[in-house]
């Protein structure tokens, strides 16, 4: 997983395909992708549309939602690139 400050004014890498933010008690990781994802640990939360997202975010529509336990997180993260947005305290 590939973390970025953004506040430092780093970008999202460009080739990251998905999204992660970690749950707030730490047992699941919610991820946005383009990409359909199956398998155990993985549960489809919906899927972006114009009315659940800010106008400046209109590129990620049709964009999927997710809600994954810690280790299909492993299995995600060693098969695709995996950007998380770190925010400063």
């Amino acid at each position: 997983m590939i973390g970025y400050y953004s506040e430092m004014g780093e970008k999202r890498p460009a080739d990251a395909q998905i999204d992660a933010t970690l749950g707030h008690y730490g047992k699941h990781y919610f991820l946005k992708t383009p990409l359909v994802l199956k398998g155990r640990g993985i549960e489809h939360l919906g899927t972006e549309t114009a009315e659940t997202l800010c106008e400046f975010a209109h590129d990620k529509i049709g964009w999927h939602r997710y809600k994954v336990t810690l280790k299909a997180m492993e299995r995600i993260e060693a098969q695709y690139k995996v950007a998380s947005e770190c925010l400063l305290d």
